[in-house]
């Protein structure tokens, strides 16, 4: 199986960035044992996880290291995101598209967070989580298409945080590097 190598270098808690590094290899794990897309619905909701928790760390980082800064975010942002309370996936993408983080990632980064976050919500096998066009049963809904998408998106928003929206270089190496299947 094929992956690529991404930098930690954007994580502010360096717990995080191991976790994060962990969680990448058991993903490179289920994509390698997928036969049949048996695991399709784990691989995906892995990518959400992944993904969730490399964005709230950027958040993290801007409510946190006020003498650091972030890349990219200028401080009159900065400081209205560090009196925000983070706790969901959805809220996190939500201030992250408010401040204009993300839109050098691409105009639909977002949204396509956001419909990551929808499939990663059925982890809730009782709750119907509605997705437009998308069937209501789960072994019709997680179909390999669905993982190609969703590594392709993980993929695309850990680029961009390694890239743009790196620690100082000083702190870096610290973490471990991410690999997720390509």
């Amino acid at each position: 199986m094929a992956t690529i190598e991404i930098p930690c270098n954007f994580v502010g808690r360096f717990k995080v960035g191991d976790n994060l590094s962990y969680n990448c290899r058991v993903l490179c794990d289920l994509v390698e044992a997928n036969e049949d897309a048996c695991f399709a619905k784990m691989i995906v909701l892995q990518a959400g996880a992944i993904l969730e928790a490399a964005m709230i760390e950027v958040i993290y980082r801007a409510q946190q290291f006020c003498l650091e800064g972030v890349p990219n975010i200028v401080e009159d942002d900065r400081l209205k995101i560090e009196d925000t309370k983070i706790e969901k996936f959805a809220i996190a993408i939500d201030i992250l598209r408010k401040y204009q983080v993300l839109d050098a990632a691409g105009a639909d980064i977002y949204e396509e967070m956001h419909r990551l976050r929808k499939y990663r919500n059925k982890i809730h096998i009782q709750e119907m989580v509605k997705i437009v066009d998308a069937p209501d049963d789960e072994d019709v809904l997680f179909t390999d298409e669905i993982v190609t998408w969703s590594l392709a998106l993980l993929r695309r928003g850990l680029e961009f945080l390694s890239t743009d929206l790196s620690r100082p270089q000083h702190i870096q190496g610290y973490v471990a590097a991410l690999y997720i299947p390509t």
